[in-house]
C-alpha cells in the first residue's frame, strides 16, 4: 500500500487519509461480501443437506466471522498508522495498542470456538440423545458444554497474558496443582462420572430392563445418571448404586437382548403319580394363562427322584418383566387347583423307618 500511495501526487497527510479510508472501506466491503454472498451461498447449500448441524454452525458463527474480519481490518489499520507515526509516539504506547487488538482477536476466536462446540453438543442433545432410552447423555451434554467453555476461556486468558508479557509459568503450575488437588478431593465423584460415561457408551442395560445385581436381587432399571444408577425393587423401593461399583461388578441383564422373562414352576408330586399326566396338566394350565407366551413354547422337565417326591419343573415366558411375579403366582394357583381336581398328590416330606425288636422287624412311617 505504501508503494501505491507514493504514486499519488498529494501531501503525506492526504496520503494517510486515503490509506485509512481504503483500509476501512476494504474491511467493510469484505464483511459485506462475506455476509451477503458467501454466507448466503453456504446457507442454501446447508438447507439441502439431511442434517441440521451445518445450519446450527452457520447460524451461531456467521456474526463472529464478520467480527473477526473487522478485528483483522483494525490490525491492518493500526500497522499502517504505526508506520506513518512511529516517530511521534512511544514504543510502549504502540505495544499496548497492538496487544489490545491481539487480545480482542483472541477473545473473538475463543467465542467462535465455544459457539462451534455448543452448536455441536446442542445438535447432539436435540437429535441424538432424545432418541436414546437413558438420560445419561442428556445430563452429560450440558456438563461437557460447560467444561469445554472453561477450557477455551482458560487457554484464551493464558495466551493473552503471555502476549502482554506476563509470566504464566507460575500460573500454569498453580493451575496444575489446583487441578490435582480437586481431582484427589473428588476422586470418588470422578470415578462415578467415568463409570456413568462407560455405561452410556457400552450400554450393558437400559431403563426398563430387569437386571440381577451382585447381591442377587432382581430389580428394574429406573434411571441411569451421571453419578449413580437408580433401580426399583419388587417392593417398589428405590435402590441407588454408584456407577463405579456397577462398572466393576457382574450385572446380569435378564431382559436384554430379548425383553421376555422366564417363569419357573418347580413342584414335587407323589411317587404313585402318572408323570405323563402331570406333564399334560401343567402344560395345559400354562396354555390357559393369557399372560404366558405361546413362543417359545412352555417346557416340562422331570428333574429328579427326590426323597419324598418326584421333582418336576415347567419353564415358560411372559412378555414383560413387571408381569413376572403376578403371572408366577397365578400359574402356581392354577396348577395347585388342577392337581387337586385330578387327584395328583403334592406330598409332604416323609421317611420310612424300620425298627427291630426281638429279631422281628416292624415297619413304621
Amino acid at each position: 500500500m505504501e508503494y501505491l500511495l507514493k504514486e499519488i501526487p498529494v501531501s503525506a497527510g492526504v496520503q494517510t487519509l486515503i490509506g485509512m479510508a481504503a483500509i476501512i472501506l476494504g474491511t467493510v466491503l469484505v464483511s459485506f461480501i462475506l455476509r451477503s454472498f458467501v454466507f448466503s451461498i453456504i446457507g442454501k447449500l446447508t438447507r439441502k443437506t439431511s442434517t441440521t448441524l451445518d445450519n446450527r454452525l452457520l447460524k451461531s458463527t456467521r456474526s463472529y466471522f464478520s467480527l473477526l474480519v473487522y478485528v483483522f481490518g483494525l490490525s491492518v489499520l493500526f500497522n499502517f498508522l504505526e508506520i506513518r507515526f512511529k516517530v511521534y509516539v512511544s514504543e510502549g504506547f504502540i505495544h499496548a495498542i497492538d496487544s489490545t487488538i491481539y487480545g480482542i482477536g483472541v477473545v473473538v476466536v475463543a467465542i467462535l470456538l465455544s459457539k462451534v462446540v455448543s452448536s455441536i453438543l446442542g445438535w447432539y442433545g436435540d437429535t441424538v440423545s432424545v432418541k436414546t432410552e437413558t438420560t445419561l447423555d442428556d445430563e452429560f451434554v450440558p456438563l461437557l458444554d460447560r467444561t469445554f467453555k472453561i477450557v477455551i476461556v482458560t487457554l484464551a486468558a493464558l495466551i493473552v497474558l503471555d502476549h502482554f508479557g506476563v509470566d504464566i509459568k507460575g500460573l500454569v503450575a498453580v493451575l496444575g496443582v489446583g487441578s490435582l488437588a480437586v481431582a484427589l478431593a473428588a476422586q470418588e465423584t470422578l470415578a462415578n462420572m467415568i463409570g456413568g460415561f462407560t455405561i452410556m457408551i457400552d450400554r450393558p442395560f437400559r431403563a426398563g430392563d430387569m437386571v440381577r445385581l451382585p447381591s442377587g436381587r432382581r430389580v428394574l432399571v429406573h434411571e441411569i445418571g451421571i453419578r449413580s444408577t437408580k433401580f426399583i425393587t419388587y417392593d417398589n423401593t428405590l435402590v441407588i448404586v454408584p456407577n463405579s461399583e456397577l462398572v466393576k461388578s457382574t450385572v446380569h441383564n435378564i431382559t436384554y437382548p430379548l425383553p421376555r422373562v422366564r417363569v419357573v414352576i418347580d413342584v414335587g408330586v407323589g411317587y404313585d403319580s402318572d408323570i405323563k399326566k402331570v406333564r399334560e396338566v401343567m402344560l395345559d394350565e400354562a396354555e390357559r394363562n393369557p399372560d404366558i407366551l405361546a413362543e417359545p413354547k412352555p417346557q416340562f422337565f422331570f428333574l429328579n427322584f427326590g426323597d419324598s417326591s418326584l421333582d418336576v419343573s415347567m419353564r415358560c415366558h411372559v412378555a414383560r418383566p413387571e408381569e413376572h411375579r403376578k403371572t408366577s403366582s397365578e400359574l402356581r394357583m392354577q396348577v395347585l387347583d388342577r392337581f387337586r381336581a385330578e387327584g395328583i398328590e403334592i406330598p409332604f416330606p416323609q421317611r420310612v423307618i424300620t425298627m427291630t425288636e426281638g429279631g422281628k422287624e416292624n415297619g413304621a412311617s
